[in-house]
């Protein structure tokens, strides 16, 4: 099992890694430095495709919005609060708990959704959703451990039985 322990602020990540997939929690800076957040970016994980954008939900102060697949810039990303969205960190941990493997599917990569264990996914979420929601209101760098959890390997609770 991978983890780190050292001293830890609101910018680094937490990590889940499944099914091809890597889903990186961490506070960045929009383009232009203009506004912030908690950005939850889901990207392939492998040999050959490493890094393409699958999904990613700009949980922002300002402007908070999601880009489903490799969409383009602001005008394709879908905004969060013209869809009635005013939690956008819990309407997005929502998301991912229940619609996950929907979700990639659509933004067009089926062979990763049919592989997804959406149950581990909800387990590891709801089991670091107080973190996440704490990186997102802290306004100063606190210090937090961050959590790399892949699929069956324990995290910081172990591994549910599904």
């Amino acid at each position: 099992m991978e983890k780190e322990t050292s001293s830890m602020t609101k910018s680094d990540p937490i990590i889940i890694e499944q099914a091809g997939m890597r889903m990186t929690v961490a506070h960045r800076q929009g383009l232009g430095g203009s506004d912030e957040g908690l950005t939850f970016d889901i990207t392939t994980a492998g040999a050959e495709d490493e890094g393409k954008r699958i999904l990613r939900f700009d949980c922002f102060y300002k402007n908070p919005h999601y880009h489903v697949g490799a969409s383009g810039g602001e005008q394709a990303a879908h905004k969060m609060k013209d869809e009635g969205v005013e939690d956008p960190v819990r309407w997005t941990l929502e998301q991912l708990k229940t619609r996950f493997p929907a979700m990639v599917k659509q933004a067009g990569y089926e062979e990763i959704a049919e592989r997804i264990d959406q149950q581990a996914i909800t387990d590891q979420l709801t089991r670091l959703e107080q973190e996440i929601i704490a990186k997102y209101q802290s306004a100063s760098g606190c210090n937090r451990e961050s959590a790399v959890i892949r699929q069956g390997e324990a995290g910081p609770v172990g591994p549910r039985s599904v």
